[in-house]
């Protein structure tokens, strides 16, 4: 599951989310795994984004539910959004292993709530009955489980997501301008045919969606994430693992952080807003990845995850050893050759912890 501003298979030619120059899912592949991407809104709710995640591996139209469409006014079953299904014998004899990045890892939680979950008055497939047993783990990468001191700083996500969007990777305008998707048709804001990039963003930002609860900018807020932690309980069979990142070091006789020798040069600007921000809960919020706090991606609420020690143990989130990449890096952007073989072995060496388990 990909993060904010992420994209499908489909999109970027063949420039990869997972893996950027690398296609990390035929690697995988190559070695025996079994590995599926998903692609979700670059910018939706994790609310929407799980449910079309849902559908996307278990087949059928997307329904975003009775209530989501009565209360934000999109369209609950949208046309064209109808899946065969990637693993569509996904079930509880057949559960899957989510690895999912950034805003992933908190879509991740909110699909594992829905499948847990029964919801009154619905009709949906998801949303109508309980699904036991779906989901054997789930490891988050890079991701703010408390939220980001970033969002605030940002001001709102699509001036942000603008600004973004040509570095994932050095892709530029143009290219974006052919192969780039907000998938926000359910909001009635599909691209048109020959329509600019910049128009299509302009339309957006002057529609009903910028509410900051109908984005992800709530979702990956401090108060955000603490609304949707107060509601959240790890299961007692399902294994979880964060694996935190950090590309900051802290300054010399100062609590604040700088941006140390892995950061992208284009990361400097939010690794330095965030590594000294005085409205941060406290200076532990000043190490990150350029992105996220690397605190916020080894707690959830007040609850400090233990350190993996290399036994597995279900109910726990567990956080495996720091990563020292930035947060783009740690999924194969803006690397070199020898650094993505070796990113490559990460996931090599994670995939077989989790097919052990």
């Amino acid at each position: 599951m990909h993060g904010f501003l992420g994209w499908g298979r489909d999109e970027m030619g063949s420039y990869y989310y997972w893996g950027g120059k690398t296609d990390m899912e035929t690697e995988l592949e190559k070695a025996g795994y079994r590995v599926y991407t998903v692609s979700m809104g670059p910018v939706s709710p994790n609310w929407h984004r799980a449910i079309e995640a849902f559908y996307q591996i278990k087949g059928g139209q997307i329904d975003y539910g009775i209530d989501e469409a009565e209360k934000t006014g999109i369209i609950q079953k949208p046309e064209g959004k109808i899946y065969d299904g990637l693993y569509p014998e996904w079930g509880t004899d057949h559960p899957v292993h989510i690895v999912g990045h950034s805003q992933g890892g908190l879509t991740a939680k909110m699909l594992e709530v829905l499948l847990d979950s029964v919801f009154v008055g619905e009709d949906s497939p998801l949303l109508s009955q309980q699904h036991k047993g779906w989901i054997k783990s789930i490891t988050t990468i890079s991701t703010p489980h408390n939220g980001s001191t970033l969002v605030p700083l940002m001001l709102d996500v699509f001036p942000f997501a603008l600004g973004l969007a040509p570095w994932l990777g050095g892709i530029d305008n143009q290219t974006i301008n052919k192969i780039y998707s907000f998938d926000l048709e359910h909001w009635r804001l599909e691209r048109n045919e020959g329509e600019s990039f910049r128009v299509y963003y302009r339309r957006i930002f002057n529609s009903p969606l910028i509410n900051e609860k109908n984005l992800c900018s709530w979702d990956l807020s401090i108060p955000g994430a603490a609304e949707f932690n107060a509601a959240y309980t790890a299961h007692t069979e399902r294994y979880y693992f964060s694996i935190p990142t950090f590309s900051s070091v802290k300054r010399k006789n100062k609590a604040t952080h700088k941006p140390d020798s892995t950061s992208s040069f284009h990361l400097w600007p939010t690794t330095l807003l965030i590594g000294s921000d005085d409205n941060a809960p406290d200076s532990t919020w000043f190490e990150n990845d350029g992105v996220c706090n690397t605190v916020s991606m080894t707690q959830i609420g007040d609850k400090i995850m233990p350190t993996f020690n290399g036994n597995p143990v279900p109910g726990k989130w567990m956080a495996m050893p720091p990563v020292n990449m930035d947060h783009q890096a740690v999924v194969g952007h803006g690397i070199g050759k020898q650094e993505r073989e070796s990113l490559l072995v990460l996931y090599m060496d994670h995939c077989k912890l989790l097919y052990s388990l």
